[in-house]
């Protein structure tokens, strides 16, 4: 007498369970890796928008530092400019007013190549606003021109970040000023700030 061999396999009911199962999982790993895609994008995007801004604020701190003036912003007041002595650029020798790559070891802001920055050779660097486009405002430096001997003649504005939605000075003391720049491309907006002291001021 012969039984019925069963055969191995799945039935209808284990296959659909099974394939429900593999459904939820593929379902669960799609919705995580959208989120830290989406995530990933918008840090990225942060990155982009905020890098020109943090670059702009290290070289208006790092000109805060070596200032023995701040002249702008002169009260608690925000303003939309910050003006202080320029005490720091090495570009040109000193008395031939020559430029030089490395500069010649001399502030350029030392009119006399005496080694020492009188109060009244220390001619003021600007960081302020250029609204000419109003879709675009840019935040822009002036700088004084040390390639001749002129007193009170700048070089051409230079354009340090753009996409400038708000940028503001406050006088915290007489050497600390506060500085907040927010930049915004699209529907992005990054809001960066900062205290910088004027490290030759009380």
């Amino acid at each position: 007498m012969h039984l019925p061999m069963k055969k191995a396999g799945f039935t209808l009911i284990e296959l659909l369970v099974g394939l429900a199962i593999v459904g939820m999982i593929m379902a669960a790993l799609y919705q995580v890796t959208g989120q830290v895609l989406a995530h990933y994008t918008a840090a990225r995007q942060s990155q982009e928008v905020a890098s020109p801004g943090r670059s702009a604020l290290e070289r208006m701190v790092m000109f805060v530092q070596e200032s023995d003036r701040i002249l702008l912003p002169d009260t608690a007041n925000p303003l939309d400019k910050l003006q202080v002595s320029e005490r720091l650029s090495d570009q040109y020798t000193n008395l031939p007013h020559a430029y030089v790559a490395a500069g010649d070891g001399l502030p350029d802001g030392d009119a006399d190549a005496n080694g020492l920055i009188a109060a009244g050779e220390a001619e003021p660097i600007t960081f302020d606003l250029d609204k000419a486009d109003p879709n675009n405002w840019r935040l822009v430096e002036q700088i004084p021109n040390y390639g001749t001997s002129l007193a009170g003649d700048f070089q051409p504005k230079k354009v340090l970040c753009e996409h400038v939605k708000d940028f503001s000075c406050k006088r915290l003391s007489v050497g600390r000023v506060e500085i907040s720049l927010s930049l915004q491309q699209g529907s992005k907006t990054v809001t960066l700030q900062t205290t910088a002291r004027a490290r030759w001021m009380d």
